[in-house]
């Protein structure tokens, strides 16, 4: 059975809403290798592993004169090592001297900065007001007594070794995380593809080229969330033919073709971009008893899809679809080797892969469209992330009394705060009307309300979602 990554206290309502759309989904994850520098901001789907030792070279631990240890073995203070020369690193850079060129050891000490690569003529660093170093005398300078090999040295691969595990998989590139990887040696990733999305707007009257506000909602969403490879598109509902060429024999003057979208285009739409798009969002009027979105007899999905509404006993927001395109190229099966958290081996297991394109039906107002991308839609593109749900739900103090449903859940716009004990508090958007804009304008999060008889008082915790 295919586990799904549900933190323990997620309430069982909750978990069981998920779980069955985990199952809705295809198995496991896209992924693509890309050079390293193409790799910020999307999430690696591997362990990586250093390929090199760090430091690669051996680096200064502060400030101070590079000094060759060896040449330092006899000295005392009545048989100094006289230096014949100090050299700057800044005032040799200045002039266009390279300080690694530059004949360095017992007679020559070079002042380096710290954490600087050291020549590999030298191999410890005397800090600055050592008293071995005697500069009183700038003509006689000196070396009284013995300095140790690798003192003030940072020892190449002394932070990484070749091979260490460097950043565990599912986090999300930064810039500090590069610094970490091109230090490791690291070239190339392994992330989880960045999907192609497609946003489809199915209204009726949606004119040419001008898109439902619905529809240009969920693509600024996608953006906001990173997501850079997303399309628009318009498809009017599908059309019911033979009651269409029906009433166009009789001449019904109130027949507009403009409407709806014939039988075949239809499928042709979905049959030509399913290719190109790894999740398409459909945005669509909410089923009232006619055939809004229905693509099940199509061979172009998989017949195990449910082309009924997925619910997510929620109000408002209850219902959403999910349909998986047939499989677009062969499955990929991979050994995974498996280690407990001291690194020990503890078996494998095999990974299946399927690249098929997840087709999500969102009906409704813009209220439920919303919901549905904040509450469901985000789950399905981080579903590759164990920590996900924990991640988005947290818990909160509301504000003021919040009455409940017997039997299902509320989805309600609402506005926390951190207070100064560390605890969020939670208000509801007075105004949640679909029409209405207050909601919009204000609202921070999400407040989940669960199914009760009896309200939930002020001070109960309640879960909510962030959406800023």
């Amino acid at each position: 059975m295919r586990k799904l990554p549900v933190p323990e206290d997620l309430p069982y309502d909750l978990t069981t809403i998920y779980y069955r759309l985990f199952m809705q989904l295809p198995l496991g994850e896209l992924k693509e290798t890309v050079d390293l520098e193409m790799a910020l901001n999307q999430v690696n789907a591997t362990d990586v592993h250093a390929l090199q030792d760090y430091p690669a070279h051996n680096l200064s631990a502060y400030t101070g004169w590079a000094i060759n240890a060896e040449s330092t073995r006899t000295a005392s203070k009545q048989q100094p090592v006289f230096i014949d020369r100090l050299y700057c690193w800044g005032s040799q850079l200045y002039r266009s001297v390279n300080p690694y060129k530059l004949e360095l050891g017992g007679k020559n000490l070079l002042r380096i900065p710290q954490y600087s690569k050291l020549p590999e003529s030298v191999d410890a660093v005397i800090a600055e007001d050592d008293e071995r170093l005697d500069v009183s005398d700038y003509d006689n300078k000196k070396i009284i007594a013995p300095v140790s090999t690798m003192q003030g040295v940072i020892q190449q691969g002394s932070v990484i070794r070749q091979g260490d595990l460097i950043l565990p998989k599912n986090q999300k590139i930064t810039p500090e995380k590069l610094i970490a990887l091109r230090r490791a040696g690291i070239k190339q990733l392994t992330i989880y593809r960045n999907p192609r999305i497609l946003v489809v707007s199915m209204h009726s009257f949606d004119e040419a080229h001008c898109f439902c506000e619905e529809s240009l909602y969920v693509k600024d969403v996608l953006k906001t969330w990173g997501y850079d490879q997303v399309e628009i598109m318009q498809l009017k509902p599908q059309r019911y033919d033979s009651a269409f060429n029906s009433l166009k024999k009789q001449k019904d003057p109130t027949l507009d073709e403009t409407l709806t979208t014939d039988w075949e285009s239809y499928n042709r739409f979905f049959e030509e971009h399913i290719p190109n798009f790894d999740i398409m969002v459909i945005c669509s009027h909410k089923n009232i008893g006619g055939s809004l979105f229905s693509i099940g007899r199509l061979t172009t999905f998989d017949p195990g899809s449910m082309p009924s509404n997925f619910q997510t006993r929620a109000i408002p927001a209850a219902e959403m679809g999910i349909i998986r395109s047939m499989p677009r190229t062969p499955q990929v099966r991979e050994v995974v080797q498996l280690y407990d958290d001291q690194g020990r081996h503890k078996g494998a297991k095999t990974v299946i892969t399927e690249d098929k394109t997840i087709i999500i039906n969102l009906p409704g107002n813009m209220q439920d469209i919303a919901l549905l991308m904040h509450f469901m839609v985000k789950y399905i593109l981080n579903k590759h992330d164990p920590d996900f749900l924990s991640k988005i739900f947290v818990k909160g103090r509301a504000k003021q009394k919040i009455e409940t449903d017997p039997h299902q859940k509320q989805l309600l716009w609402g506005k926390y705060q951190l207070d100064n004990d560390g605890q969020y508090r939670l208000e509801i958007v007075e105004k949640q009307h679909a029409y209405q804009i207050e909601a919009f304008l204000v609202a921070n999060c999400i407040v989940v309300v669960p199914f009760a008889e009896q309200p939930v008082q002020a001070e109960e915790t309640v879960y909510f979602i962030k959406i800023d």
